[in-house]
């Protein structure tokens, strides 16, 4: 299947990041390696409504740009969630640091309308092995989201 098949405005969807995070976790559990989760919530800044209702997709584009192709971005609404294979609590870091980077900049529409993003992350890793479920991460990683909402926009709070 190719990627973009299964792709709404550059990402998945998310029954289908569901069954790959599924399939993710079950991998971890069998040969342990980390997996980091990442829960964003976009909230767009523009004078214009039509740029306003495109800045889904203006983030979504902008994401995929500084993302490995091996991550696994997913939507719903202005909530975007990222699974990271193999990466660790260093790794998980170093991708919050440089969304935040980049996402302090303007972007345009088609029309050279202007938006800006104010960002809300929770991120959580789990080693692999017998003990990482689905549930827990995606628990983990609202959690953090949460905290970042209270902590201000462009934020993001790791929770182990």
């Amino acid at each position: 299947m190719k990627k973009m098949e299964a792709l709404t405005g550059d990402v998945y969807n998310i029954d289908v990041f569901q069954v790959l995070l599924n399939y993710e976790i079950s991998r971890s559990r069998r040969y342990p390696c980390p997996q980091t989760l990442i829960q964003i919530e976009i909230t767009p800044n523009g004078f214009n409504a039509d740029t306003i209702s495109t800045a889904p997709l203006i983030f979504s584009a902008a994401l995929n740009t500084h993302l490995r192709s091996a991550d696994i971005p997913a939507r719903n609404g202005n909530l975007f969630t990222i699974l990271l294979p193999n990466s660790d609590k260093h790794g998980a870091q170093a991708v919050c640091e440089r969304l935040l980077s980049v996402f302090k900049n303007k972007f345009e529409d088609t029309n050279g309308h202007s938006v800006t993003f104010s960002l809300h992350i929770g991120v959580t890793t789990h080693p692999g092995g017998q003990t990482i479920t689905s549930t827990g991460l995606l628990e983990k990683a609202e959690e953090g989201l949460m905290q970042s909402k209270r902590k201000g926009p462009n934020t993001f709070v790791f929770i182990a």
